[in-house]
């Protein structure tokens, strides 16, 4: 409808002459709305800026002991502040690694420094015992010493309470090592003046009691007139002469009968023997390799046998009436001298 009206608006208008301005009239035209280009404010935008490079970076790696010292040059590692970083720990002979000081696992800065502490192991140990000289028992529990790998080490004897020192044998002194060290210690008790370790037989002559100890107590033991024991060694104390017939196991002295052949009868008919008193080491020796019969007494009774390289003392020599030579062997037995072969030592 808009539009027809303003077709009939235009037919009954009177044309322009050439000459006549053109004139517009927008009068009952439509408005129209043109977009014109707006410009952009670019005040409150802010620039994203190019990333910066990263910094140069370097950790410096220490290895020391517990004191210090160095054990190892140091090395550089070199790299980028924030960069993770890895490297191999190294071993050291008689060290173990104790702490890391310092952040280790990346570069927290530029200049970076880590120390690795090391501490040295235990040398091997020195074991110490008390040993009492004359029973071959423990005094004591053993002992210990210990400390750091190739520190010196010098072991102070002690005084035991009721011992008196006779010697000691093995290291008491020397440095820690990988070798494992021993001391031996021997004592002997202060109530024991001398000791003779003579093996022999006595018969009793009377009913005899038995003790724990040379200063102990009195088992319930009575040992019978007459019977046979063998004494293994005798000490002498303040107020006795004491025997050793077993473990634990002592009697005092009494002038017991002292028997060199105590499993069979005393020789008889000895007149004619050459006997000799002699001390030396000897060995059975034969190239057969046959064992040496060995007898309580002269043509008595086998108790045993020696083997090719058994060693012994020879106490007599006896050549009897039948030219026969016979050794007494460590005071108590005897054998026939043809494989006795005497040892220089």
């Amino acid at each position: 409808m808009f539009h027809f009206i303003h077709d009939i608006i235009r037919l009954f208008k009177p044309k322009r002459k050439p000459d006549e301005p053109q004139e517009n009239d927008f009068a009952d035209a439509t408005t129209q709305i043109v977009d014109e280009p707006v410009e952009e404010t670019t005040d409150n935008i802010e620039e994203t800026p190019s990333p910066s490079p990263k910094s140069r970076a370097k950790m410096t790696i220490y290895y020391v002991d517990e004191d210090g010292h160095y054990l190892h040059e140091f090395n550089v590692i070199h790299g980028f502040v924030g960069d993770p970083v890895s490297f191999i720990i190294p071993d050291f002979d008689h060290y173990v690694l104790f702490k890391i000081m310092g952040v280790s696992t990346y570069m927290q800065k530029e200049d970076n420094e880590v120390t690795l502490q090391y501490n040295r192991l235990n040398g091997k140990p020195v074991n110490i015992f008390f040993i009492n000289y004359d029973t071959y028992s423990m005094i004591r529990l053993p002992q210990m010493a210990i400390g750091k790998y190739n520190n010196e080490f010098q072991i102070n004897i002690p005084e035991l309470s009721g011992f008196k020192l006779i010697n000691y044998s093995g290291d008491s002194n020397g440095i820690f090592d990988d070798y494992m060290k021993h001391l031996i210690i021997y004592y002997r008790r202060n109530d024991w003046h001398s000791v003779q370790k003579d093996t022999f037989y006595i018969r009793l002559r009377e009913y005899t009691r038995v003790y724990n100890d040379t200063n102990g107590d009195v088992l319930h033991v009575l040992l019978p007139k007459k019977s046979i024991w063998k004494v293994f060694y005798q000490v002498t104390t303040d107020d006795a002469l004491w025997l050793n017939i077993g473990p634990n196991q002592w009697i005092v002295d009494r002038n017991f009968f002292r028997m060199q052949y105590p499993f069979a009868k005393e020789l008889t008919n000895t007149d004619s023997w050459k006997i000799k008193k002699v001390h030396y080491p000897a060995m059975i020796k034969n190239d057969n390799h046959h064992s040496v019969a060995v007898y309580n007494f002269p043509y008595g009774s086998c108790i045993g046998f020696l083997h090719n390289g058994n060693s012994f003392f020879v106490t007599q020599e006896i050549v009897d009436q039948n030219n026969v030579q016979w050794v007494e062997i460590n005071n108590l037995h005897y054998i026939v001298s043809d494989d006795v072969k005497k040892e220089l030592r």
